[in-house]
Protein backbone atom coordinates (compact mmCIF):
# COMPACT_ATOMS: atom_id res chain seq x y z
CA UNK A 1 0.00 0.00 0.00
CA UNK A 2 1.31 3.45 -0.92
CA UNK A 3 2.24 5.67 2.00
CA UNK A 4 0.09 8.85 1.61
CA UNK A 5 2.75 10.89 3.38
CA UNK A 6 5.43 10.08 0.75
CA UNK A 7 5.78 12.18 -2.37
CA UNK A 8 4.77 10.64 -5.71
CA UNK A 9 6.65 13.38 -7.57
CA UNK A 10 10.25 12.18 -8.18
CA UNK A 11 11.47 15.80 -8.43
CA UNK A 12 10.21 16.49 -4.89
CA UNK A 13 11.28 13.79 -2.44
CA UNK A 14 10.41 14.10 1.21
CA UNK A 15 7.25 13.75 3.24
CA UNK A 16 3.95 15.37 2.37
CA UNK A 17 2.32 16.80 5.47
CA UNK A 18 -1.47 16.78 5.12
CA UNK A 19 -1.80 18.97 8.21
CA UNK A 20 0.35 21.77 6.81
CA UNK A 21 -0.29 21.08 3.12
CA UNK A 22 3.37 21.21 2.10
CA UNK A 23 6.43 19.08 1.41
CA UNK A 24 8.33 18.62 4.65
CA UNK A 25 11.59 17.17 5.93
CA UNK A 26 11.58 13.36 6.08
CA UNK A 27 13.97 13.32 9.06
CA UNK A 28 13.10 13.10 12.73
CA UNK A 29 13.94 15.68 15.35
CA UNK A 30 16.74 14.96 17.82
CA UNK A 31 14.37 14.74 20.77
CA UNK A 32 12.05 12.45 18.83
CA UNK A 33 9.05 13.11 16.66
CA UNK A 34 8.61 14.21 13.07
CA UNK A 35 10.42 17.29 11.77
CA UNK A 36 7.98 19.71 10.18
CA UNK A 37 10.64 21.90 8.58
CA UNK A 38 10.12 22.76 4.90
CA UNK A 39 12.08 20.37 2.68
CA UNK A 40 14.65 21.96 0.37
CA UNK A 41 13.46 21.57 -3.21
CA UNK A 42 14.99 18.39 -4.64
CA UNK A 43 16.02 17.00 -1.24
CA UNK A 44 14.17 15.10 1.47
CA UNK A 45 15.58 17.27 4.26
CA UNK A 46 15.18 20.79 5.61
CA UNK A 47 18.09 23.21 5.99
CA UNK A 48 18.69 21.99 9.54
CA UNK A 49 18.87 18.30 8.55
CA UNK A 50 20.58 18.63 5.13
CA UNK A 51 24.00 18.14 6.73
CA UNK A 52 25.54 21.02 4.76
CA UNK A 53 25.29 24.78 4.43
CA UNK A 54 21.92 25.90 3.11
CA UNK A 55 23.35 27.33 -0.13
CA UNK A 56 25.19 24.09 -0.92
CA UNK A 57 22.11 21.99 -0.10
CA UNK A 58 19.88 24.18 -2.30
CA UNK A 59 22.28 23.86 -5.26
CA UNK A 60 22.39 20.08 -4.80
CA UNK A 61 18.60 19.99 -4.68
CA UNK A 62 18.33 22.09 -7.84
CA UNK A 63 20.70 19.77 -9.70
CA UNK A 64 18.88 16.63 -8.53
CA UNK A 65 15.47 18.14 -9.39
CA UNK A 66 16.62 18.87 -12.94
CA UNK A 67 17.93 15.32 -13.30
CA UNK A 68 14.75 13.71 -11.99
CA UNK A 69 12.66 15.74 -14.42
CA UNK A 70 14.30 14.01 -17.43
CA UNK A 71 12.00 11.22 -18.73
CA UNK A 72 13.52 7.81 -18.05
CA UNK A 73 16.23 9.37 -15.91
CA UNK A 74 18.82 7.27 -14.15
CA UNK A 75 19.22 8.11 -10.46
CA UNK A 76 22.54 9.80 -9.82
CA UNK A 77 24.43 10.89 -6.73
CA UNK A 78 24.32 14.56 -5.65
CA UNK A 79 27.97 14.94 -6.66
CA UNK A 80 27.35 13.54 -10.17
CA UNK A 81 24.26 15.73 -10.58
CA UNK A 82 26.11 18.89 -9.54
CA UNK A 83 29.06 18.12 -11.84
CA UNK A 84 26.77 17.41 -14.79
CA UNK A 85 24.77 20.58 -14.17
CA UNK A 86 28.04 22.54 -14.01
CA UNK A 87 29.00 21.12 -17.39
CA UNK A 88 25.62 21.97 -18.90
CA UNK A 89 25.53 25.43 -17.34
CA UNK A 90 29.01 26.14 -18.71
CA UNK A 91 27.77 25.12 -22.17
CA UNK A 92 24.66 27.30 -21.91
CA UNK A 93 26.70 30.32 -20.81
CA UNK A 94 28.85 30.16 -23.94
CA UNK A 95 25.94 29.44 -26.30
CA UNK A 96 23.95 32.37 -24.87
CA UNK A 97 27.03 34.61 -24.97
CA UNK A 98 27.57 33.86 -28.65
CA UNK A 99 23.89 34.54 -29.39
CA UNK A 100 24.13 37.81 -27.48
CA UNK A 101 27.21 38.85 -29.49
CA UNK A 102 25.30 38.13 -32.70
CA UNK A 103 22.30 40.11 -31.42
CA UNK A 104 24.49 43.14 -30.67
CA UNK A 105 26.27 42.86 -34.04
CA UNK A 106 22.93 42.64 -35.88
CA UNK A 107 21.66 45.74 -34.08
CA UNK A 108 24.80 47.69 -35.02
CA UNK A 109 24.60 46.52 -38.64
CA UNK A 110 20.96 47.61 -38.90
CA UNK A 111 21.89 51.04 -37.51
CA UNK A 112 25.16 52.04 -39.25
CA UNK A 113 24.88 55.64 -37.99
CA UNK A 114 25.26 54.43 -34.43
CA UNK A 115 22.25 56.33 -33.15
CA UNK A 116 20.91 53.26 -31.42
CA UNK A 117 24.01 51.99 -29.64
CA UNK A 118 23.12 49.32 -27.12
CA UNK A 119 20.01 48.20 -29.01
CA UNK A 120 21.28 44.63 -28.85
CA UNK A 121 21.26 44.77 -25.06
CA UNK A 122 18.50 47.25 -24.27
CA UNK A 123 15.01 47.26 -25.78
CA UNK A 124 12.14 49.69 -25.60
CA UNK A 125 9.04 49.03 -23.53
CA UNK A 126 5.79 50.14 -25.11
CA UNK A 127 2.21 50.76 -24.21
CA UNK A 128 -0.87 51.81 -26.14
CA UNK A 129 -3.92 53.99 -25.77
CA UNK A 130 -6.90 54.80 -27.94
CA UNK A 131 -5.81 58.47 -28.17
CA UNK A 132 -2.16 58.19 -29.23
CA UNK A 133 -1.78 54.56 -30.28
CA UNK A 134 1.44 52.68 -29.46
CA UNK A 135 4.13 54.70 -27.65
CA UNK A 136 7.43 54.07 -25.90
CA UNK A 137 7.34 54.07 -22.12
CA UNK A 138 10.97 53.33 -21.30
CA UNK A 139 13.79 50.87 -21.71
CA UNK A 140 14.49 47.39 -20.36
CA UNK A 141 17.28 44.85 -20.57
CA UNK A 142 16.55 42.40 -23.38
CA UNK A 143 15.56 38.87 -22.42
CA UNK A 144 18.68 37.22 -23.87
CA UNK A 145 20.95 39.58 -21.92
CA UNK A 146 19.10 38.69 -18.71
CA UNK A 147 19.23 34.99 -19.54
CA UNK A 148 22.98 35.05 -20.18
CA UNK A 149 23.65 36.96 -16.94
CA UNK A 150 21.48 34.58 -14.90
CA UNK A 151 23.22 31.54 -16.39
CA UNK A 152 26.64 32.99 -15.56
CA UNK A 153 25.55 33.36 -11.94
CA UNK A 154 24.22 29.78 -11.94
CA UNK A 155 27.46 28.43 -13.42
CA UNK A 156 29.54 30.15 -10.74
CA UNK A 157 27.19 28.81 -8.05
CA UNK A 158 27.51 25.21 -9.28
CA UNK A 159 31.31 25.55 -9.47
CA UNK A 160 31.41 26.85 -5.89
CA UNK A 161 29.03 24.11 -4.75
CA UNK A 162 31.23 21.44 -6.34
CA UNK A 163 34.26 22.89 -4.54
CA UNK A 164 32.40 23.06 -1.22
CA UNK A 165 31.35 19.42 -1.64
CA UNK A 166 35.02 18.47 -1.78
CA UNK A 167 35.11 17.66 -5.49
CA UNK A 168 38.67 17.96 -6.84
CA UNK A 169 39.56 21.08 -8.84
CA UNK A 170 40.78 18.82 -11.66
CA UNK A 171 37.29 17.30 -12.03
CA UNK A 172 35.69 20.74 -11.94
CA UNK A 173 38.00 21.98 -14.70
CA UNK A 174 37.26 18.82 -16.69
CA UNK A 175 33.50 19.44 -16.47
CA UNK A 176 34.00 23.06 -17.54
CA UNK A 177 36.17 21.95 -20.45
CA UNK A 178 33.57 19.43 -21.59
CA UNK A 179 30.92 22.14 -21.37
CA UNK A 180 33.09 24.43 -23.50
CA UNK A 181 33.52 21.75 -26.18
CA UNK A 182 29.78 21.12 -26.22
CA UNK A 183 29.07 24.84 -26.50
CA UNK A 184 31.51 25.22 -29.39
CA UNK A 185 29.87 22.31 -31.23
CA UNK A 186 26.39 23.81 -30.75
CA UNK A 187 27.60 27.26 -31.83
CA UNK A 188 29.17 25.86 -35.01
CA UNK A 189 25.94 24.03 -35.84
CA UNK A 190 23.89 27.21 -35.31
CA UNK A 191 26.28 29.24 -37.48
CA UNK A 192 26.11 26.64 -40.26
CA UNK A 193 22.30 26.72 -40.21
CA UNK A 194 22.36 30.52 -40.74
CA UNK A 195 19.28 31.01 -38.57
CA UNK A 196 17.06 34.05 -38.80
CA UNK A 197 16.80 36.37 -35.78
CA UNK A 198 13.47 34.78 -34.89
CA UNK A 199 14.91 31.27 -35.05
CA UNK A 200 17.92 32.28 -32.94
CA UNK A 201 15.53 33.69 -30.34
CA UNK A 202 14.13 30.18 -29.86
CA UNK A 203 17.53 28.61 -29.18
CA UNK A 204 17.41 29.34 -25.41
CA UNK A 205 14.08 27.48 -25.29
CA UNK A 206 15.50 24.40 -27.01
CA UNK A 207 19.11 24.15 -25.74
CA UNK A 208 18.42 23.45 -22.01
CA UNK A 209 16.13 20.50 -22.74
CA UNK A 210 18.55 19.01 -25.27
CA UNK A 211 21.48 19.32 -22.86
CA UNK A 212 19.48 17.68 -20.07
CA UNK A 213 18.47 14.85 -22.39
CA UNK A 214 22.11 14.32 -23.35
CA UNK A 215 23.14 14.33 -19.71
CA UNK A 216 20.34 11.98 -18.72
CA UNK A 217 21.51 9.46 -21.28
CA UNK A 218 25.08 9.41 -19.96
Amino acid sequence: MTDPTRSTDPTRPGRWCPDHGKQECAKNRKGGGICHGAAISGLDACRMHAGQRADVARAKGEALSAWRAVPGHVEVSPADAVMAMLQMSWARVHVYASLLERQVADAERDDPRGTGQGEGLIGHTRSASADVGVYETGEAVRGLAQLEAAERDRCVRFAKTAHDMGIADREIRLAEGQGMLLAQAISRILDALDLTAGQRARVPEVVPGVLLAIGGAQ
